[in-house]
């Protein structure tokens, strides 16, 4: 209000003074030719007080990105908020085994973050417990991102007919073979359907040599999940209120009698049930010839073993002719205590943008929307993983997908020891987890 009156003073000045001056003009002689009319002058209007700029917004972001991951994301940041004047971003790395507790506390003690990058696995379970913002019919770009995204990294999100995330970034599992041990016994290239995958994991194999043609890093269900899904198998019905049928149905009881038939051949490695050489190591040296795994091999490679060429192929086909596998990756969440839930969403929007997944994509980041499926500015390998997300499922979005694990993995462990038969083991895991889908 001060500096509106200050302007209504100054143009009174200005009215004073016009009109004195015209007086005095009055009382000179007039000149014998007139000068040319000057034009009319206004006394300027007065100018409305300007309003100080608001203070910018800050939203909070917690993650558990890598060292080269968290360099980039201050670069994604500074671009949010290039194109954000008013919103700031504050992030928070934390180390992953300390990541869950840490939001967990950060809940109970109404410090939670505005927004944060968590483990797929996590989001039906904070979606439960009511602490997290659902984005479906509330987020004003949410269904045309959700358009753009591979449907199994979107999947995770859902949870009771909503959803309460969007997948940020992905990973999924492909093959992985050793041009050298192929090349030794004459063979082409990697196996395209599971049928030839066994024929060629044993005819790679001399276990008096420790020589495999297959390798999985352990029995927890994300080593088997890439063979599990080609074939078929399912972990339960659709609304995940069952697993009879499922876990234990005839695609599921075949899965994991393939690779139960493997291991008793001495086609698959017996690392997977604790010792002997790593899968990374052990492919990487020749003895074994083929492996699943993540695009993070590259890097892994790359530091370890620089002259090893690494070679990917899609998981082979199973009986109905389709490639899947398992995705893995980190969803973008809002929390429901966000006192800044406008801001927080045009940050998780951003995230999602071509512009912000191909920064991400500079230091290893597989982005999640698949209109990116061939963009030149990937990395090459990018394009294998990209064509496996498109078939790539999502383990069980449930707030005990964890419990579910372990029964699977028991099984696992059962079958392969021969403490049951495949239909036994199984049969007691669905049993296990219908008790989990009835808490």
């Amino acid at each position: 209000m001060k500096a509106f009156n200050k302007w209504i003073v100054i143009a009174l000045v200005v009215a004073l003074a016009l009109l004195l001056g015209a007086c005095r003009q009055a009382a000179t002689p007039e000149p014998t030719s007139p000068p040319t009319a000057p034009p009319p002058t206004k006394a300027p209007e007065p100018t409305k007080a300007v309003e100080p700029p608001a203070e910018p917004v800050t939203i909070t972001y917690w993650h558990t990105m890598s060292d080269p991951e968290t360099a980039q994301l201050e670069k994604v940041v500074a671009a949010f908020e290039a194109a954000n004047p008013g919103i700031k971003v504050e992030t928070t790395r934390f180390a992953y085994d300390d990541f869950k507790s840490a939001l967990l506390t950060g809940l109970a003690g109404g410090e939670a973050p505005d927004t944060a990058r968590m483990d797929i696995v996590w989001a039906p379970e904070f979606a439960e417990q009511e602490a997290l913002l659902q984005l479906d019919g509330v987020m004003p770009e949410f269904e045309t991102l959700a358009e753009k995204v591979f449907p199994g990294p979107l999947a995770t999100n859902y949870w009771k007919g909503h959803y309460y995330g969007l997948p940020q970034n992905t990973n999924t599992q492909v093959l992985l073979w050793n041009k050298s041990n192929f090349e030794a016994a004459g063979l082409a290239g990697p196996p395209e359907t599971m049928e030839e995958f066994a024929q060629v994991a044993c005819e790679l194999s001399d276990p008096a040599n420790e020589q495999y043609g297959y390798a999985l890093g352990g029995t927890y269900f994300w080593a088997p999940a890439p063979v599990f899904y080609a074939m078929g198998g399912r972990i339960v019905d659709e609304a995940i209120t069952t697993a009879d049928g499922y876990i234990n149905g005839p695609e599921s009881v075949a899965a994991f009698s393939l690779l139960k038939d493997l291991y008793d051949k001495g086609c698959l490695s017996p690392n997977l049930l604790g010792g002997g050489i790593g899968t990374a190591d052990g492919h990487a040296t020749g003895k074994y010839a083929m492996i699943t795994d993540g695009p993070w091999m590259v890097d892994i490679y790359k530091g370890a073993y620089p002259d090893f060429e690494v070679n990917f192929a899609l998981v082979p086909k199973g009986p109905d002719g389709t490639t899947s596998s398992v995705v893995g990756g980190e969803d973008v969440v809002i929390f429901a205590t966000s006192e800044q839930q406008e801001a927080a969403m045009k940050w998780a929007s951003y995230l999602l943008s071509e512009e912000a997944q191909k920064m991400m994509a500079e230091v290893g980041v597989i982005p999640t929307r698949a209109d990116l499926i061939g963009d030149p500015s990937l990395p090459e390998y990018f394009d294998i993983f990209l064509q496996q997300l498109q078939t790539a499922q999502a383990r069980v979005p449930h707030p005990r997908w964890s419990d579910m694990d372990g029964a699977i993995n028991n099984a696992f462990q059962r079958m392969l020891r021969g403490d049951q038969t495949v239909q036994e083991a199984l049969d007691q895991a669905a049993s296990e987890i219908n008790q989990m889908l009835a808490q």
